[in-house]
């Protein structure tokens, strides 16, 4: 059991130093943006953030909330 316990420990920690490999070697290394409305392919194909994307839909609704009022 205590062997399973420790390759499995093993094995996680090198998955983490395989995706910190990038950040710890380079100089100012950071993650990239995985908010999509961050994304420029995402931004090219017209795909924005459900938000941003929601508040282009209520524009013009007569029915929309207004946050303000909630």
């Amino acid at each position: 059991m205590l062997k399973a316990i420790l390759i499995s420990a093993a094995i996680i920690g090198l998955g983490v130093l395989g995706m910190c490999v990038r950040i710890i070697l380079k100089k100012n290394g950071t993650f990239h943006s995985q908010d999509v409305g961050q994304s420029k392919a995402m931004h090219e194909r017209g795909i924005g953030c459900t938000r941003s994307q929601d508040r282009q839909a209520q524009r013009g609704n007569p029915l929309r909330l207004h946050v303000d009022e909630l």
